[in-house]
């Protein structure tokens, strides 16, 4: 009797849930092994999320499938996946047939490393004005390009990055208004300037 589900051949199950890497590392061995990651964004357990003269409101409990690390098979570039999608990212391959993640770091390969610093690293000269905004720190401190310290700021710290970007938004507008003011005055002044000018003749 057919049924309306999917029928999935047992040779074809069994070779999918026995699939391998390149070098013959087992991927359900990799999800197994994967090395466990801190959860990204700047929420933790017991932070204050608003605070009131009657009621504080914080973070109780943080519940995700959890997140890991996996690395570039030919940079050794490290990345965070969430458990979820971790064995799609494992199956993903190049042209060349090759794997593209795995969850353990390649040997013999010299990872390229920058010297720039997240925007919210304690050595940064922002840093006291951030502490009184109450951004968290960062020590990443190998970031290869500007785009990439965008990137990490937008993606790893999104409550920061969006309060930065509101304080920047905010200090353009600031800006714009008083070179309005100064236009202005200078305009008055000059029109002034013109009259007396036309009393004299």
């Amino acid at each position: 009797m057919e049924t309306g589900g999917k029928h999935v051949w047992p040779h074809a199950q069994e070779a999918e849930e026995h699939m391998t890497t390149n070098d013959g590392t087992a991927i359900e061995e990799m999800l197994r092994d994967a090395e466990v990651a801190a959860e990204p964004g700047d929420m933790a357990t017991g932070q204050v999320i608003s605070r009131s003269d009657d009621m504080t409101m914080t973070t109780s409990q943080l519940q995700s499938a959890g997140w890991v690390y996996v690395y570039d098979t030919r940079t050794a570039d490290r990345s965070v996946v969430n458990r979820n999608m971790l064995p799609q990212q494992l199956q993903k391959l190049r042209p060349d047939g090759s794997y593209v993640f795995s969850t353990r770091k390649p040997e013999g390969i010299e990872l390229m490393r920058g010297k720039l610093k997240c925007f919210l690293h304690d050595d940064e000269p922002n840093r006291e004005q951030y502490n009184s905004m109450g951004l968290i720190h960062c020590t990443k401190s190998n970031l290869l390009t500007e785009l990439d310290r965008e990137r990490h700021m937008r993606y790893r710290h999104p409550r920061a990055h969006a309060t930065l970007e509101n304080e920047r938004v905010r200090e353009d507008r600031e800006a714009d208004r008083l070179e309005r003011m100064a236009l202005t005055e200078s305009i008055k002044a000059m029109t002034e300037s013109n009259r007396r000018g036309n009393k004299d003749a």
